[in-house]
């Protein structure tokens, strides 16, 4: 029996002011959409005979029209295929309040699409395998819920579904708000196969105990990581990754500063950013130790406007104090940069008034970073 493993996907997922030439929307919430179609277009090639989806199917509780509609088309054509295909709600797509509803009640009508939101343990039969799936929540709690199942004796394989960090002799998780976080302890090795989902790298955790991953990069943390799906062949125990084309992301050398006076600096900044591909890429040059000196006389605009060629550049800059003190330029300015983001990609405005937004009202919160 043979089964695809995915998580994370993050639809409605949006970031920066670029628009899609094609489709007129947020370039990166484009680039979402089209990582979790490989994804689709990729499992019905392997034919299996089940999908799991581990988690955060969305990127929030609410999510737009657009995103519903994507998700809606896809699992549509996993339905359609005969596809048996469970996908569990994760941390970004459960709500606070279950008196709020799930958005997964619209795929519910779906053949052969098993959509799991409630809290506690659902258990699936499908062929001779049995799905046990413990959607995210934290009451009861993950950990507590993990105890009180156990593998079916009457299927040949037993999966488990979870999305969660996992801690013990390493730790894997997101540190973000309502994660909740089972120890590694927990998932025995009396399961075939555990499809984890929560933690953005494709990640063996033990023998057949995995992370799929996200199908996409949500932020420089991730930046070196491949996003896929897993092909997992529960009869051979072959465990195999197949790499998404998603869009690259490069973070530069680290530019060194101590010693330089702002025109070194610039020249420095200017090798960098010169010396890379940067094109439709992400791209954040890091510049560290810049005395207070040279950073009043440094021409931050100018190094920003470096990176023009790239979809986005972020320029981190930290600068000693005159006690020799690091202090990054970014750390609050950032916060509500991000906020101001989010906040504008959460109004029902058409995608072209949200970009004129974001670029008139970006420039007045990054502007500390020019003075």
């Amino acid at each position: 029996m043979r089964i695809v493993h995915l998580s994370d996907t993050h639809l409605g997922f949006s970031a920066y002011s670029k628009l899609d030439p094609v489709e007129g929307i947020n370039q990166r919430e484009m680039d979402i959409y089209r990582a979790f179609e490989q994804a689709v277009d990729k499992t019905l090639e392997l034919k299996p005979d089940l999908v799991v989806h581990s988690g955060d199917l969305f990127d929030q509780v609410r999510p737009q029209n657009r995103a519903i509609d994507f998700a809606l088309r896809q699992l549509l054509r996993l339905s359609e295929a005969g596809i048996e295909t469970v996908v569990i709600s994760g941390n970004h797509s459960t709500p606070r309040l279950r008196e709020t509803g799930s958005i997964f009640r619209i795929f519910e009508h779906l053949a052969h699409i098993h959509p799991l939101h409630e809290p506690g343990a659902k258990s699936l039969v499908v062929g001779d395998a049995t799905v046990v799936a413990i959607p995210h929540s934290t009451n009861p709690s993950l950990t507590s819920t993990l105890e009180s199942v156990e593998p079916s004796k009457s299927t040949t394989h037993n999966i488990l579904v979870l999305h969660a960090g996992v801690t013990g002799s390493q730790t894997y998780k997101m540190d973000e708000f309502n994660e909740q976080t089972v120890p590694l302890e927990a998932l025995t090795d009396k399961w075939d196969y555990v499809a984890l989902g929560h933690y953005h790298e494709f990640k063996k955790l033990r023998e057949g105990t995995y992370y799929s991953g996200s199908t996409e990069r949500l932020g420089f943390g991730e930046v070196t990581q491949k996003k896929g799906i897993v092909e997992v062949d529960l009869d051979t125990g072959d465990i195999r990754f197949h790499q998404l084309k998603i869009r690259d992301m490069l973070d530069l050398e680290e530019l060194n500063a101590s010693g330089l006076a702002s025109t070194e600096i610039i020249r420095e900044a200017r090798d960098r950013v010169s010396g890379a591909s940067i094109d439709e890429r992400i791209v954040r040059l890091s510049i560290s130790n810049v005395a207070a000196d040279a950073y009043r006389s440094l021409d931050v605009a100018g190094i920003k406007r470096l990176g023009t060629a790239a979809l986005h550049f972020e320029l981190k800059i930290d600068r000693l104090d005159a006690e020799g003190k690091s202090q990054s330029n970014d750390t609050q300015i950032g916060v509500l940069a991000d906020e101001f983001k989010k906040y504008v990609t959460s109004l029902e405005y058409p995608d072209q008034k949200k970009a004129k937004l974001m670029e008139m009202g970006l420039p007045y919160l990054t502007k500390g970073d020019d003075e």
